[in-house]
């Protein structure tokens, strides 16, 4: 559900017909890095990092996914608790070919779930006058997280890596 909120706020925020309409985000509650290692013929390492940036992420779940045709490693277990400032890596493989790696459209997924903590994330616009002025906005963000709080929303973020020629 925070998902679709932030996809619609996107929309809404960029789209022409909406120009006039101000909404906010709530801030990012996580950051997602990854990075090929290297490579020996057809496999490829990779590290992913996982921060907290806002509370403690709990029930933090990890997929490795890829384009058709390539091979992931398995995610571990899922974490139970990520506290805010700590960061937490990942390694994993994929196997593919020499075409797959030169081909622009091959793609490697590092996703997460989580259930972000409304209440630190409540707290910090509520303590953010600058970036949330206007009180009527920040009421309405604020009611979508409590919504979100309520139901149990969990949240998916996720970042890619495309291979290029020179990567091979």
């Amino acid at each position: 559900m925070l998902i679709r909120f932030l996809a619609l706020l996107t929309v809404m925020m960029v789209a022409p017909a909406f120009a006039s309409q101000e909404l906010y985000v709530p801030p990012r509650s996580l950051e997602l890095k990854v990075v090929l290692n290297g490579n020996k013929g057809v496999n490829h390492w990779f590290s992913a990092e996982i921060k907290s940036l806002i509370g403690s992420l709990r029930d933090v779940k990890v997929y490795y996914e890829a384009s058709d045709g390539l091979d992931c490693d398995t995610a571990p277990a899922p974490t139970e608790i990520l506290a805010e400032g700590e960061t937490k890596t990942f390694e994993f493989g994929v196997r593919l070919s020499e075409k797959q790696a030169a081909d622009p459209n091959t793609w490697v997924r590092f996703r997460v779930e989580y259930l972000p903590d409304y209440e630190a994330i409540k707290s910090r616009i509520g303590s953010d006058q600058k970036t949330y002025a206007d009180e009527n906005l920040r009421s309405q963000l604020l009611e979508i997280i409590d919504q979100n709080s309520s139901a149990g929303a969990r949240a998916t973020d996720a970042i890619r890596h495309f291979f290029k020629k020179s990567e091979e």
